[in-house]
């Protein structure tokens, strides 16, 4: 699949926090991340699809895939009994949501609309869409 301009789109590091602080969680690996924004110690980029996610994770995922990354990320979480952090779209009646997230994760719906970040720069205009994380907790 390729990518489109707003995949890129990066959450702030202040956003990042406030969620790990609310759900009492700090993952080690960023599996959307390159050099210059990852929000962890050790990070996978565009071929994290194909690796183990053997550790607690964080995943901000191109939203144009956004099915096949939560399909994967619940899989990996299971697979591996490991805490996982997901910044979404909230779409709820969407089949990956009914299917990954609801009964199976905390959710922490964002109270006001994310001003993302490119390379390191915020964005004038918020997106038009609500954004929620999703906390996916090890047994």
């Amino acid at each position: 699949m390729k990518l489109l301009p707003t995949d890129y789109f990066e959450c702030p590091k202040e956003v990042y926090y406030t969620a790990c602080e609310f759900f009492q969680i700090s993952p080690s690996l960023d599996v959307c991340a390159t050099a210059m924004n990852t929000k962890c110690q050790n990070y996978f980029s565009s071929d994290a699809l194909s690796k183990e996610w053997d550790q607690d994770f964080y995943m901000n995922n191109p939203y144009s895939q956004t099915k096949a990354w939560v399909k994967y990320a619940y899989m990996q979480h299971v697979k591996h009994n490991v805490n996982g952090l997901a910044l979404l779209q909230s779409h709820t009646g969407t089949s990956y949501w009914h299917d990954f997230i609801f009964d199976k994760s905390q959710i922490l719906f964002w109270k006001g609309r994310i001003r993302f970040e490119l390379d390191g720069q915020k964005q004038k205009d918020p997106p038009k869409f609500d954004s929620a994380f999703i906390c996916w907790r090890k047994k």
